[in-house]
């Protein structure tokens, strides 16, 4: 019996066309196995989100001269955080329970957005994921976009952050003035002062923006609140 003449002989063929063919087949299926492997991942590449997810962003609350702390007013504002964010609802009147609190990473600069939402979180148990420092915000937009378990779906997430960052975060989110209509009073520029303003998010069932209902909102919670966003 002969011996198979090496890498050329395969199922029977050993010729050098044959072998070329049989590689050519087997790169094209491992190709195809590639992209069947990175689909689960296309999302994550793209600008869809998960489904049915809403997203608010604030600010942190006012702050003082000096220091990473909160001012007395920026504490006040905190503790009314408890209730109002407790008792937001959806544009289709639907309530909206917190399923997961981000706050930008504590630095030897500013606790802010951390102090912000502290007593929310306290209050409804759950916990600040503060992990994600404060230019590094498009590491977060992927987190959601990963969806890891899904656990993403149909959530509801309040994600306090600086105002330096904080439109450059929701465009990463796809939320951009260019792309919404003038009735959602998006802000172009996120003033130094405003600290009562509010961006609620959402996203349909296959993922994308919801421009209808996407819209930036006056809290009106303090008595500093007098500029309402886009105007």
């Amino acid at each position: 019996m002969r011996k198979p003449s090496g890498a050329c002989q395969l199922n029977g063929v050993g010729n050098p066309a044959a072998a070329m063919r049989w590689i050519i087949c087997l790169a094209l299926l491992f190709g195809q196995v590639v992209d069947l492997r990175s689909a689960g991942d296309s999302d994550s590449q793209t600008g869809r989100m998960p489904p049915n997810l809403t997203v608010f962003l604030v600010r942190h609350a006012e702050k003082p001269d000096k220091g990473s702390e909160l001012a007395p007013e920026g504490s006040a504002r905190a503790q009314k955080y408890v209730q109002y964010f407790q008792n937001q609802v959806r544009y289709d009147g639907q309530p909206i329970r917190w399923n997961y609190l981000f706050a930008s990473a504590e630095s030897d600069k500013s606790d802010r957005p951390f102090l912000t939402i502290q007593p929310l979180s306290e209050a409804i148990g759950v916990k600040i994921d503060s992990d994600f420092k404060n230019k590094h915000f498009k590491d977060l937009v992927k987190e959601l976009k990963k969806n890891e378990g899904n656990k993403f779906d149909n959530a509801n997430v309040l994600i306090c952050w600086h105002h330096g960052e904080i439109l450059d975060l929701a465009s990463a989110l796809g939320a951009n003035q260019g792309d919404l209509p003038q009735s959602a009073h998006w802000p172009d520029k996120w003033r130094k002062k405003a600290y009562g303003w509010l961006l609620k998010i959402y996203y349909k069932p296959d993922g994308t923006l919801d421009r209808q209902h996407t819209e930036a909102v006056n809290e009106q919670l303090m008595p500093d609140d007098t500029v309402s966003p886009g105007q």
